[in-house]
């Protein structure tokens, strides 16, 4: 019989050697790609897809670097995680910047001071909102707004209640601020023509903060403001105080009625004259028993004497029967107040005499 070379017959095989066991065919020896899916990189989607941006980027980068290594599946899933990782990062940064964002801007509202100077963004009339970007000036340069004082809610005893809603909040700004402006600035002369007051309302997020306060301001339309509007009790005389106190709401009031009296509606044209009567009436009296210094007592006198030839003729326009009688009545009385005899009083007084100018050097 054939032997060959080994000395074995055909068909047979070498003995596995005594005590070793054999060896099967395992594909990961061979280098070539492994088939299952990588835990790390599922793991990985799974906290990118429920916001745990913490550990997701850490099992996405352990994921990828076993993949290099065992050539597992999963790399696309690993790259997701890693991806949703960074977009919930980022939408958490955006929650807490505009937390913070509104926060502070609550804060900066309440810590301004009556008085100090702003600037902002420049707005049109019909815009009352004080924008989101504010840094405060000094008054002795250019500068878009002052800080005029605050409108504030509640019984007294700390309850305001819940957040009103936006339009209460602004009909109350309406009103309030006007108010508020109209002490910061006792003579309405003084102001340029483009400053208007303007206001900031609390937003629902602030109010639920504890900013329960309208912030009022004057703020200029166009042009910067080159100096510091506040004309307060604080800053005036004591002559001069007694004065813009004692005017201000009859000035007022046929200010508004000459704006009423070309195409304003006719009841809102009586209401004003109505109003005009008392409001004059008490400016006379205020004028006529205040002592005044001595330069400014001819004036005063003249005053009082235009005051008394205009009041019979306003309370003659106020009961008129007719649209066109009121309007022809309430030109009569317009016509008894002399723009000399004011600005003679206040040249005595040393008060602006045109729209815009400062008060004069005490």
């Amino acid at each position: 019989m054939y032997q060959g070379a080994t000395g074995l017959e055909p068909g047979e095989g070498p003995a596995t050697p005594v005590g070793r066991p054999p060896v099967e065919w395992d594909p990961d020896l061979t280098g070539g790609p492994r088939d299952d899916l990588s835990g790390l990189a599922v793991a990985s989607l799974i906290f990118g897809l429920i916001g745990g941006f913490i550990f997701s980027p850490l099992l996405g980068a352990a994921a990828l670097v076993k993949i290099k290594q065992t050539g597992q599946r999963g790399k696309g899933l690993a790259v997701a995680g890693l991806v949703l990782s960074g977009v919930w990062a980022v939408v958490l940064a955006v929650v807490v910047g505009v937390n913070w964002y509104v926060t502070h801007r609550a804060e900066d509202m309440v810590a301004l001071r009556i008085g100090q100077c702003l600037d902002f963004p420049a707005q049109g009339r019909d815009d009352p909102f004080v924008p989101g970007q504010i840094a405060t000036l000094p008054c002795t340069g250019p500068h878009r707004a002052e800080m005029a004082g605050w409108v504030g809610f509640g019984d007294g005893r700390g309850n305001v209640g819940e957040y009103p809603g936006a339009a209460a909040l602004v009909q109350r700004a309406q009103e309030g601020c006007l108010s508020v402006t109209r002490n910061y600035v006792l003579d309405p002369l003084s102001l340029p023509a483009d400053v208007h007051a303007r206001w900031y309302v609390p937003r629902d997020s602030e109010w639920s903060r504890g900013s329960h306060s309208i912030t009022c301001f004057l703020a200029a339309d166009q042009a910067p403001i080159s100096r510091s509007l506040r004309e307060d009790a604080a800053i005036v005389n004591t002559d001069q105080l007694h004065f813009l106190l004692a005017i201000r709401d009859c000035v007022q009031l046929t200010a508004r009625v000459d704006a009423l009296l070309t195409a304003g509606p006719p009841a809102e044209l009586r209401s004003a004259v109505a109003q005009t009567v008392d409001a004059c009436s008490a400016m006379g009296v205020k004028v006529d028993t205040q002592p005044w210094p001595s330069e400014a007592e001819p004036a005063m006198l003249q005053l009082v004497a235009d005051l008394d030839a205009a009041l019979p003729l306003w309370q003659s326009a106020a009961g008129a029967t007719s649209d066109n009688d009121l309007r022809h009545r309430v030109e009569q009385a317009q016509q008894r107040h002399v723009p000399t005899h004011m600005l003679a009083v206040r040249r005595a007084l040393k008060l602006s005499t045109t729209q815009g100018e400062p008060l004069p050097e005490q």
